[in-house]
Formats: structure tokens, sequence, C-alpha cells
């Protein structure tokens, strides 16, 4: 464990259960946009994602609420 993570922690227990509960929140989002994107620079996904958007293009797949308007 760093030093630099030591402290985060230690800083982290003198807080209220409001305060850790909002720390939470912001490193919750910040871990999703971080993940979010390296999802998005991977070569591989990106192409997949392009492919994807093609056959969407083409009528290869609908949406879900075109699925339920079909039943």
């Amino acid at each position: 464990m760093t030093q630099a993570l030591h402290a985060a922690i230690e800083s982290v227990n003198v807080l209220s259960l409001e305060e850790k509960h909002q720390l939470w929140l912001i490193l919750d989002e910040a871990i999703a946009q971080s993940e979010e994107q390296d999802w998005l620079e991977e070569d591989e996904t990106a192409v997949e994602i392009q492919q994807v958007r093609e056959e969407y293009s083409k009528g290869e797949y609908i949406t879900f609420r075109q699925y339920l308007a079909q039943k």
C-alpha cells in the first residue's frame, strides 16, 4: 500500500457517514468514467461497436420498444 493510499484511508476513517457516502458517490462516478474511457479506447471494442451500429442501421436489429410493439 502506498503512503498516499494509506493517508487517504486514514482521512476517510474520520469522515461522518454522510461524508463517506458523498465520497463514495464521487469515487463511483470517477471509476465509471475511467472504465468507460478504457473500454472505448480498446480497438477491438471500437470495431465491434462500429459493426453493431452498421448492422443496426441496416435494420438487422430492432429496439426493445419496437419488439414490444410487434407483439
